[in-house]
């Protein structure tokens, strides 16, 4: 075989594990907790080791991805046609955090804990103080972000579902969430980990405090 004939043979093999590797695809879990959403409802679905296969994507996916939006409801889902580097983090800045994952049913076992998410993981997690009352139905949260303290203009929320008011600071700035909670939590319940400390509480209007007060 002369020169230019292995040339060509070398191109056809590198361009044919090109395109095996950018064609590669994933299923995904499909699913969210809010029942409001676009997604399949499945209101286990913001479980950390979710797992449910009758919630997965009908086509397979180029990415599978995990969206916690700003109260705390999670979505987990697949994207093709944009490529992400797996364990690529999106922070939009006033609603939610959006981690990637490339394999099979990846977006599992994680709360976008690398994205700086201040959903603490069950291994991460440390209860520093509950009550056994548990919230009742629906309730009015204040919701902002970047907000140590409620002022007159800080905008209530009311939404179907919501079971708890939450409170979270980032440790390393200072940064302070409030929003609701589709997740019921003990009044008064805190927890912490490295890198953020929540708490939260189940009346009308609750998460006004200094957080931890």
């Amino acid at each position: 075989m002369d020169k230019q004939s292995v040339l060509g043979l070398i191109a056809m093999v590198v361009l044919a594990i090109g395109v095996q590797v950018s064609t590669a695809k994933y299923m995904c879990y499909d699913c969210s907790d809010n029942p409001n959403n676009f997604f399949p409802y499945d209101p286990d679905c913001g479980k950390y080791d979710y797992n449910n296969l009758n919630f997965s994507v009908t086509g397979e996916r180029e990415n599978c991805l995990i969206t916690i939006d700003y109260h705390g409801s999670i979505n987990r889902g697949g994207t093709s046609g944009t490529e992400h580097e797996d364990g690529d983090c999106d922070y939009d800045g006033s609603s939610s955090t959006t981690c990637w994952c490339k394999g099979d049913y990846c977006n599992t076992d994680s709360y976008c804990s690398q994205c700086g998410y201040p959903k603490p993981t069950p291994t991460e997690a440390v209860t520093t103080s509950a009550t056994t009352e548990l919230p009742g139905s629906s309730l009015q949260c204040y919701n902002c972000i970047g907000c140590s303290s409620v002022e007159e203009g800080t905008t209530p929320v009311v939404e179907d579902g919501f079971l708890s008011c939450m409170t979270t600071v980032f440790l390393d700035s200072s940064q302070v969430i409030r929003g609701g909670n589709y997740e019921e939590h003990p009044d008064g319940e805190c927890i912490g980990n490295s890198e953020t400390f929540s708490c939260w509480c189940s009346q009308d209007l609750c998460n006004n405090d200094q957080i931890g007060s």
